[in-house]
């Protein structure tokens, strides 16, 4: 034996500076009222094969998907990642979805005593001595556990249903009453139904309005850019989804379709909300709206130049809607986008058209300065969170202030290098003064215009509620937006 070593130098190893914030993935959230996806729910898929496998592919989901994954833009890349969440838009009953799997009727013959214990809304119902020794097909499989469950007392049970969907090759059972009841199953029948373990529980639950399922899915994960209903809406539920995002202030683009018939009326009804994005989508089977969600969830701002002008995107599985010069200036005073085709030399040529968005003067109304301003808050919120989580503090002092703006200027560079802040616009007289009035610097706009950006930080203090006084870091980024042409005009002058 020895004396520990640690008492003359005791090491401790860690890895600093870990404490990481992941950045939200900029890709679209769609909701649907299939009961596939349970209620209070999300999905996450990466890929079509995912979609296909877990949709099928007559599914609307699984035609929204290819459209959506389907796309490459002109920076050679696409969409990685898409999001599906349920809105429960009637009462709806708590359903079992079976894993999809071949069955072996000769497997389930040789049960003679099964197990099957299901638990609805809190209340389980134990069912024994399940025979299928002369079960003549998997349909009737079904019938035998229709029996048992039907001779339990209450609507859940007597109105309760189990089926065999031969298309997707899995059980499906039916709950008989539509209200709030979680669901489960357990036992060796549940097992060999595939009710257990990759199952899909899709629990009971009570309709709820468009703008309570975004709130929840938000609260769920906001790890979303851009969203839009599967279902038509009426247009004051329209309205009353663009109210909510328009208090987000641009972290959500809401993707709205819209027909010729409603589209001035829609124009007038949503033209102050900022984030959301009219769509002229007329043809069925065509999904016009999801152009904005596509191009911003394509859009890598890790790379150089990445930002992207929505406008010219072209995607020719799609029709054009707009043919002729007066419809298109009719729909672009309503701030109302279409796939709209020209023609030179014979040639026609269609393309998403112009990549505007609601919203008033003060507000972000380009999709694409939109998507940046998307991108550079959220990631400059991950990187300011990771700072005070890996730090032992943040000093209110200019220790601090040096802190945060060192990390700030980390994200300013990235924005810098893929487009986010463009260098080098002229300003108006009017940008100048505005600039030197907000920082009382009068030579802070020659900074916006050269470099692309003015920023500052101090420190504030101020009084809880409570009595108590405490410290924020309060910081000014002013930068140049990344505005796109769409338009080029040409003096040919002969001499």
């Amino acid at each position: 034996m020895a004396i520990s070593f640690k008492k003359y130098i005791d090491i401790t190893s860690g890895v600093g500076g870990g404490a990481g914030v992941r950045e939200r993935d900029l890709i679209t959230r769609i909701f649907t009222t299939n009961p596939l996806v349970p209620a209070g729910s999300y999905l996450e898929m990466d890929n079509i094969e995912d979609v296909v496998d877990y949709f099928g592919s007559s599914s609307d989901e699984y035609k929204r998907s290819a459209f959506y994954f389907g796309w490459i833009s002109k920076s050679i890349a696409r969409a990685k990642k898409i999001s599906f969440a349920r809105w429960v838009d009637v009462d709806s009953i708590p359903r079992i979805f079976g894993v999809k799997k071949a069955q072996s009727l000769n497997a389930w013959q040789a049960i003679t005593s099964g197990s099957l214990t299901l638990t609805i809304g809190g209340q389980s119902q134990e069912l024994v001595g399940l025979d299928f020794s002369t079960a003549t097909s998997l349909s009737n499989i079904s019938d035998i556990i229709n029996t048992a469950v039907k001779s339990k007392v209450g609507d859940m049970w007597v109105n309760a249903n189990s089926f065999y969907d031969a298309v997707n090759r899995r059980f499906i059972f039916e709950g008989g009453e539509a209200t709030n009841a979680i669901i489960s199953a357990s036992g060796n029948v549940a097992d060999l139904m595939g009710w257990s373990t990759g199952a899909i529980y899709s629990d009971g639950a009570l309709a709820q309005s468009v703008v309570d399922t975004l709130i929840d899915s938000v609260d769920a994960s906001n790890n979303f850019a851009s969203f839009l209903f599967m279902p038509a809406l009426t247009d004051e539920q329209i309205i009353e989804l663009a109210e909510w995002n328009d208090t987000q202030n641009v972290m959500y683009m809401y993707l709205v379709p819209c027909l010729a018939s409603n589209s001035e009326s829609l124009s007038a009804a949503l033209i102050g909300y900022s984030g959301v994005s009219l769509t002229l989508t007329p043809t069925e089977g065509e999904y016009d709206e999801m152009i904005p969600g596509i191009v911003l969830a394509a859009t890598d701002y890790s790379k150089r130049n990445a930002s992207q002008n929505y406008m010219f995107q072209q995607f020719p599985e799609l029709t054009a809607k707009v043919t002729n010069t007066p419809d298109s200036n009719t729909y672009d005073n309503l701030r109302v986008n279409y796939y709209g085709q020209t023609q030179t030399a014979g040639q026609k040529i269609a393309f998403y058209q112009r990549g505007v968005m609601m919203g008033g003067s003060q507000d972000l109304v380009d999709h694409n300065i939109y998507g940046n301003e998307t991108w550079l808050k959220d990631a400059l919120a991950a990187q300011l969170m990771s700072l005070l989580l890996s730090v032992n503090r943040v000093p209110a002092n200019d220790n601090g202030r040096s802190q945060i703006l060192a990390i700030i200027q980390s994200k300013i560079e990235q924005a810098l290098k893929n487009g986010t802040i463009s260098v080098g616009k002229t300003l108006t007289a009017v940008q100048k003064l505005y600039i030197s009035e907000l920082t009382g610097d009068e030579l802070a706009w020659q900074q916006v215009q050269n470099i692309g950006y003015w920023i500052d930080c101090w420190m504030e203090s101020y009084v809880t509620q409570d009595g108590r006084t405490e410290f924020k870091a309060i910081y000014r980024l002013i930068y140049s937006k990344d505005d796109a042409v769409r338009k080029v005009e040409g003096t040919h002058t002969l001499i």
